[in-house]
């Protein structure tokens, strides 16, 4: 139960966080005029919309109260499990997503200035290294959670049920 919470309180923020990219990025996009910026809206909105319908999905699974011991440890164990390729994979439904829209808006706005000489290409490079630097911190920390977290209390539950089943 503890573990659901902080998961819950987890994707909680990270929705939050995607609805207010998608709302402040599709605001700028339509004060600016600015395509891209309806790119990066849309990710968020993916992003968004992901957690949640993964969050339902997983409640679905949840074991019910009067399950057995072995079937609740087997359901948490699912849970983990789940959460572990959540975040091993969170380049793909997360990062790639939101990458892509920030490379195309800060190529478009390159592509605009590109006789504005050699001040917006720089800007471009380094706007992309502190995305790309951004985006490996986040990976990481999503790494060291399940190597820290996630995979001790998977070794534990499987401990756990293999104990049940003797």
């Amino acid at each position: 139960r503890a573990m659901e919470r902080s998961l819950v309180g987890r994707d909680l923020v990270e929705v939050v966080a995607a609805a207010f990219v998608t709302l402040f990025f599709g605001y700028s996009a339509k004060s600016q005029n600015e395509w891209s910026m309806y790119v990066i809206a849309l990710c968020g909105l993916f992003v968004g919309v992901f957690l949640v319908v993964d969050r339902t999905i997983q409640r679905r699974r949840r074991p019910v109260s009067d399950d057995s011991l072995q079937a609740c440890i087997q359901a948490s164990l699912v849970q983990v499990n789940h959460q572990i390729w959540l975040l091993r994979n969170i380049v793909w439904w997360y990062l790639l997503p939101l990458a892509v829209g920030m490379v195309l808006l800060h190529g478009s706005r390159a592509w605009k200035a590109r006789d504005a000489g050699l001040m917006p290409q720089i800007g471009l490079v380094i706007a992309v290294l502190v995305c790309l630097l951004l985006f490996w911190g986040v990976y990481w920390l999503n790494q060291q959670a399940v190597k820290n977290s996630f995979e001790p209390r998977r070794q534990e539950l499987e401990s756990l049920l293999a104990s049940l089943k003797q």
